[in-house]
């Protein structure tokens, strides 16, 4: 299929942000299903790790992308934005403060506008994580709920052991606790928030009172039977999200 033929969400103006400690691996299933489709690795992670900063936030981690946004929307208009975790945050940023760029934008599991709600322990733990195998491995099991291939279990776990400390801790010090509320009223497109009633890491009820209360009109969809990686664990669901199937 030619460029010209394709579907206008099928690829080259779709883009695809992953979660904390994670790279672009994140949506191999997605990518294989939509050829051409962008899946930027995020500043101080996967290919990015050296570019890590210890005061970089949210704010920081959208700006990096702009050069890769202005370009698709150069050569074909604005795309669609789509952002998993850590990477949903990034992406409501993006979203709401370049809106020319965006033409509909889809949150899978996202990291709330508002500060994250994580206890201090779990923190802890999860900083520490960081180039740990074990814990990372122990990490991963936890927050899934579907068994994954052992080519993404594995990039998962080496995404954790070579993103940059300095990215890694500034997400769980600054990024997920910052507050991008009043930047909100700069979404122009529309707005699909992806969620599993199931995920452990981020709470269905944490999407439901958190977040969609502060996009009116977002379609929201639930699933079961997922955890926090819904990329990896169901594709199916996040490119019919994508598709607005």
């Amino acid at each position: 299929m030619t460029d010209a033929a394709a579907p206008p969400h099928a690829n080259h103006d779709t883009v695809l942000l992953h979660g904390f400690g994670t790279s672009g691996h994140l949506w191999r299933a997605v990518c294989d299903a939509l050829p051409g489709a962008h899946a930027p690795d995020l500043m101080g992670f996967g290919t990015q790790a050296i570019a890590g900063r210890a005061d970089q936030g949210t704010a920081d981690m959208g700006a990096a992308l702009l050069p890769l946004l202005r370009s698709l929307h150069a050569a074909r208009g604005p795309v669609t934005l789509a952002g998993h975790s850590m990477g949903g945050k990034v992406a409501l940023w993006v979203a709401a403060t370049h809106p020319d760029l965006v033409r509909r934008l889809v949150l899978i599991a996202p990291s709330p506008p508002t500060p994250e709600p994580m206890s201090d322990r779990g923190r802890a733990a999860l900083r520490a994580a960081h180039g740990d195998r074990a814990a990372l491995t122990r990490q991963y099991r936890t927050i899934t709920r579907q068994p994954l291939p052992d080519v993404d279990f594995g990039q998962l776990v080496r995404d954790g052991l070579r993103a940059s400390p300095a990215a890694w801790t500034a997400w769980m010090d600054l990024g997920s606790r910052e507050d991008i509320t009043a930047r909100l009223g700069g979404l122009r497109g529309p707005v699909t928030v992806l969620y599993s009633a199931d995920d452990p890491a981020i709470a269905a009820d944490t999407i439901r009172a958190g977040v969609l209360p502060l996009l009116l009109g977002a379609q929201a969809r639930e699933v079961r039977g997922s955890g926090h990686l819904l990329p990896l664990e169901q594709p199916a669901e996040v490119m019919a999200a994508l598709l607005d199937v």
